[in-house]
């Protein structure tokens, strides 16, 4: 009785050729598995903020408890009398400090895949020196640094945008 009755060939070029055949049926069918993937469409931002948004003058102050939010944003914006002061920087960004750092350094809005919002150096989101953006509304930019280090160091911050001095 015979097993593969198809699998019997005469010649030398026929088993070279179902060989052939099925390496190359082989190497489509990864080519399918393992090929290009279609590019991940971009996460929409859980907030709405720009690189311009953070120009200007802010209040600054940080709080460690929910409790203590309210409190902490009026500090921040009796704070303006001494504002901490963003720069637009060179490419595109803004100058800002990082955590422990004496000179401000450029940094940009990034959006990660599950939509939330960095600011921090070019590269990819969420990295130990961003600061995870937890809310901006009305002038008000409520940010914790993604090093736990530093978050327990720094507490949530809170930046209040200061009003333009008049003459």
């Amino acid at each position: 009785m015979e097993t593969f009755p198809a699998l019997r060939f005469t010649g030398r070029v026929q088993r070279l050729s179902l060989i052939l055949g099925v390496f190359g049926a082989t190497g489509l069918l990864s080519a399918c598995v393992s090929g290009p993937t279609a590019p991940m469409a971009p996460a929409v931002p859980l907030v709405a903020i720009s690189v311009a948004d953070l120009e200007g003058n802010w209040g600054l102050a940080s709080y460690r408890t929910d409790a203590d939010k309210d409190r902490t944003q009026a500090e921040a914006k009796a704070a303006c009398s001494n504002p901490y002061v963003i720069n637009k920087g060179g490419a595109g960004g803004v100058m800002m400090y990082l955590a422990d750092q004496a000179q401000p350094q450029e940094v940009i809005i990034k959006v990660a895949q599950n939509g939330q919002v960095y600011i921090g150096t070019p590269g990819k989101p969420g990295v130990t020196t961003d600061r995870l953006v937890l809310s901006f509304a009305d002038g008000v930019l409520i940010t914790q640094w993604v090093d736990p280090s530093a978050a327990e160091r720094y507490g949530t911050m809170i930046l209040v945008r200061c009003k333009p001095k008049t003459k």
